[in-house]
């Protein structure tokens, strides 16, 4: 049966997950720990947030041990192929919001509203998108903004003509490969979108980390996207 699945990841809501494992283990400071496992992007840095939790309260991590796999929820264990580091299913929240309306009425009544939807939202998105003069989604180009400030409290330095070790003012440790398009942080790989070690590798060499963005963040695709008309 295996074999006939699609070879596709499969992520748990963190929010969903922590209102299961709070019903055991409750407080604020616990909820910090368990979301410093699944805010994690790195696997030692995983390894690290899980033994605080043990340390702080061994039954939580055998908890999270016993009934889940950090494959599924912490984004150190997340593959990059899709560029995705989200942690929750607010896209499917959002989505159930706008058929609120809609659920309620039968099964034909019911997708005629859909249907209506996604055609109005379709064509707002490609007229919104049309409109925009930049290259790179608007969203993105402030995250991007957000790690150009953060970069300020890294030190970058060459280790060869691709390659760089960044080192964080407070501590940390970081290679940059620019050539595989890499950092070990695992940031870039995640989102496609350059972290702050790797924007202080582009101010090195004096270049714009806009051109290091993944191309599915462009208008283009953007536009692509959203080009079907219902």
């Amino acid at each position: 049966m295996h074999d006939i699945l699609p070879n596709v990841e499969h992520r748990h809501c963190v929010r969903h997950l922590h209102n299961n494992f709070k019903k055991r283990h409750p407080g604020e400071t616990i909820k910090d720990m368990f979301w410093g496992c699944a805010r994690a992007t790195y696997v030692n840095r995983f390894k690290a947030e899980m033994e605080t939790l043990k340390q702080y309260d061994e039954s939580a991590h055998k908890w999270l041990m016993d009934n889940t796999s950090p494959r599924h929820w912490s984004r150190s264990h997340f593959r990059t192929t899709v560029k995705c580091d989200i942690l929750l299913n607010n896209l499917c929240e959002s989505f159930n919001s706008v058929i609120l309306d809609a659920r309620e009425k039968p099964i034909l009544g019911m997708l005629e509203n859909i249907r209506i939807c996604l055609m109005e939202r379709l064509r707002t998105k490609r007229e919104w998108m049309r409109k925009m003069n930049e290259e790179i989604c608007p969203k993105i180009l402030k995250k991007l903004e957000k790690a150009k400030d953060d970069a300020k409290s890294n030190i970058a330095r060459w280790a060869d003509d691709d390659r760089f070790e960044v080192t964080h003012m407070y501590g940390g440790t970081f290679v940059v490969d620019m050539k595989r398009r890499t950092c070990t942080c695992r940031r870039w790989e995640l989102t496609g979108i350059p972290c702050s070690h790797v924007v202080c590798c582009v101010g090195l060499q004096q270049n714009e980390p806009e051109h290091l963005v993944d191309p599915c963040y462009s208008r283009d695709a953007y536009l692509k996207a959203y080009e079907p008309a219902i």
